[in-house]
């Protein structure tokens, strides 16, 4: 839900089609690279910040 929120809130990148909410592969990408290069999780919410 908090992933919802943030998109409604315009803090996390993603794409309406239809009513399908899609976020860009680069975001998932950096987001991965994120977690590798820490050795932890990486939350959606840890993320909106630095997501823009």
């Amino acid at each position: 839900m908090t992933l919802y929120r943030a998109i409604a809130a315009g803090e996390f990148p993603a794409v309406r089609i239809g009513r399908r909410l899609v976020i860009p592969a680069r975001v998932l990408d950096r987001m991965g690279e994120a977690a590798i290069s820490t050795g932890r999780v990486v939350t959606a919410a840890e993320f909106c910040g630095e997501a823009s």
